[in-house]
């Protein structure tokens, strides 16, 4: 598994919006949701709102099966609208297959695991967030008579117990 971490500058005068990044994968290779929590179409589209901001987006890269190794070509779209104006980016980026042998002798780039780590902290701490939050029901309280109400005839089990 490797990350694959896209950072762009979008010109800041005008108005920007409706920012999309998509990848094309080569055959064989398939990506996780992307670690920044942003949200994504059924598609595979990561949408990142209206900020022209700079943006960065990191997202892990992996196969199911052994892939060809060699070199394949990962393309990056990104569109947005700079008022009416519908723009798209295509940058393709070189990707390098190997076997499980080879690649522990690849580079390990510390400012990605850095990033990584951090971006991995920032969703824990989202989770713990929702995960605290609960809501209080009040109990139903109803006024019953000495007698079963309907549903408690249909739905009572009646059994009897002997031990010896």
């Amino acid at each position: 598994m490797n990350h694959l971490w896209v950072r762009f500058e979008l010109p800041h005068a005008g108005s920007i919006t409706d920012i999309r990044l998509t990848l094309d994968l080569p055959q064989g290779v398939h990506r996780a949701p992307n670690l920044n929590g942003c949200p994504e179409t059924n598609c595979g589209v990561i949408l990142l709102g209206d900020s022209p901001k700079d943006h960065d987006v990191l997202l892990e890269l992996y196969t199911k099966e052994a892939a060809v190794c060699g070199r394949a070509e990962i393309g990056i779209v990104l569109e947005f609208k700079d008022g009416e104006t519908q723009i798209r980016a295509v940058h393709g980026v070189s990707l390098e297959l190997k076997t499980e042998d080879e690649a522990e002798e690849w580079p390990v780039d510390k400012e990605v695991v850095e990033r990584v780590k951090a971006l991995q902290c920032r969703l824990q701490d989202r989770a713990a967030e929702k995960a605290s939050e609960y809501v209080i029901l009040p109990p139903i309280i109803r006024q019953r008579s000495g007698d079963f109400e309907d549903w408690e005839k249909k739905y009572r089990v009646d059994y009897s117990f002997n031990y010896r």
